[in-house]
């Protein structure tokens, strides 16, 4: 059995950016390259990075030991939603320019 000075803290984060950041990436490019989905679809999804961290979160919460938060994985994941908020104000304007245009 491990002594709780030995236990290594898990970094809380870490999983859920790591898979944030593949469904999104595969989202754009279904997005951009084949053209499967719309840019609207996946800029309305930008919760699911918020619920993955919860849910990881929870997950965590559960084991024993030391929890530490990944600073960099929270800090990514605050970028891609900014990112996701900017594309989506970038579409919107593309929108409107076009309507406008007709």
């Amino acid at each position: 059995m491990e002594n709780s000075a030995d236990v290594k803290p898990r970094r809380m984060g870490t999983i859920s950016i790591g898979v944030s950041l593949v469904a999104f990436g595969v989202m754009f490019l279904l997005c951009s390259v084949f053209e499967i989905l719309s840019y609207e679809t996946v800029f309305a999804l930008w919760p699911v990075i918020l619920i993955a961290y919860g849910l990881e979160l929870l997950a965590f919460s559960f084991f024993s030991g030391k929890l530490m938060y990944d600073k960099g994985a929270v800090f990514i994941m605050i970028l891609l939603m900014l990112f996701a908020a900017g594309m989506a104000g970038v579409d919107v304007c593309f929108e409107i320019i076009k309507y406008l245009q007709v």
